[in-house]
This record gives structure tokens, sequence and C-alpha cells, in this order.
């Protein structure tokens, strides 16, 4: 009888230890907390003018692209141009797209993609912003922008260059009110030569616009943000 004894008192000893460790590992081994951190990070560009001819040879699209990622594998993509309609009517379009990229094979450089839904973007240089776009109502659509009907050359000109020049931030909204900035450094390898890739796009677009008699379908963007 005392060893059925001790046996059962060294049972619910260990049941009582058990239970113990779930307890502590369940209630006391979560930790979160936020921190500051200053994490240094490589950031590549890419920075070009949009130059683009319809199937007659004849401008169409003519803006700005800049393209950057760093090694997080996250790349975002901002567009801004004049575009040509199908209604024969000059709209300029605002993009920004942001991509998860994920090496599949080491030893190749093929990459897969993940498009990750936006909420809102805005374009700010010396703290103030002058480009913004927001979310379509279409989930197909991760990206955010916006569309202007008014011709502006002059203005609108202007932010393509200054855009092609770097120097500004991207502010994007991945999760609804909460800003992460990305910084869109100098273009070390600008150009005011270069320039005239863009010049020469527009009056060729220009001179499409008068002179086109079969508009043809062409890949218009749907864009939730309209400003006419």
């Amino acid at each position: 009888m005392l060893l059925f004894k001790k046996i059962l008192l060294f049972i619910l000893s260990l049941f009582f230890i058990i239970l113990f460790f779930i307890a502590s590992s369940t209630s006391y081994a979560k930790s979160e907390y936020n921190a500051e951190t200053l994490e240094k990070n490589v950031r590549f560009y890419s920075i070009e003018f949009l130059d683009i001819p319809d199937e007659n040879g004849k401008k169409y699209v003519c803006g700005t692209k800049i393209s950057t990622y760093d090694y997080s594998g996250r790349k975002y993509i901002i567009e801004y141009y004049y575009l040509l309609t199908n209604k024969n009517q000059i709209v300029t379009q605002f993009s920004v797209d942001a991509i998860q990229m994920s090496v599949l094979n080491p030893d190749t450089p093929e990459l897969e993609h993940m498009d990750i839904k936006l909420y809102a973007s805005i374009l700010k240089k010396d703290g103030e912003g002058f480009l913004a776009g927001v979310r379509a109502n279409d989930d197909k659509d991760k990206g955010v922008g916006a569309e202007y009907t008014e011709f502006d050359r002059e203005g609108n000109t202007a932010i393509f260059k200054m855009m092609y020049k770097g120097d500004f931030e991207l502010e994007v909204h991945a999760i609804p009110k909460v800003p992460l900035i990305i910084p869109i450094k100098k273009n070390v390898q600008y150009n005011k030569e270069n320039e005239v890739i863009l010049d020469n796009c527009i009056d060729d677009l220009i001179s499409n616009k008068k002179s086109r008699l079969n508009p043809k379908e062409f890949n218009q963007k749907y864009l939730a943000y309209k400003v006419s």
C-alpha cells in the first residue's frame, strides 16, 4: 500500500509539472514589441523615358517610368505618362505597382513574381506631395493610380523631367493608413540631352492625335481616381 501511494504521488507530481510547463509556454513565452532600427540596405534603380509607338510607328505613350527594389525582393514601379486613347483623347495616367520577387532556382536568373495589393501612394519632394493615387474597386488590379483628362503639357512635362532626375520620395500604403517611405535617389546618370527623347515623343504624339484616321484599341489602365 505504501508503494502504491508513492507511485500515485509520483504520477500526480509529474502531471502537475507538465501542466506548469504548458501554462508557462502559452502564457509567458510570447513577446510582442516595437523597436526602431537603422538597417543598412542597398537599393537598385532603373529610370527611363517612356517613348512607345503604335502599330503605325507613331507615338501614343510618352512619360517617365521608375523601378526600384532592394535585397528583400520587393519592387516598386512608378509610371507617369501621356496616353493617346482609342477615342483620340490625350489623358495623363499615374500608377504605382508593387511586386514581391522570389528566386525560383539560385542557379538560374528565373524569378517568381507576386503582385502586392496597395491602397494609396503619393510622390513627395521636399516634404510636399505632387502626385497621388488610390486603388480601384477591381481586386484584379493590385496597384494604385489616377487619371487626368486635362491636357497640361507644360506642367506635366516638367513633372516627367523632374521624376527622371530622381531625388524625391515614394510613400505607399500596403496597409491602410500605415505609410512606407521609399527613397528615389538622385539619378546619377541624368543627362539633360536625354530630355530630347521625351520632347520629340510628345511632339509626335500630338501630331498623331491630329492625323489618326482609324484609332486602335490601346492598353488603357482602369484607374479609380479620374480628374477632369
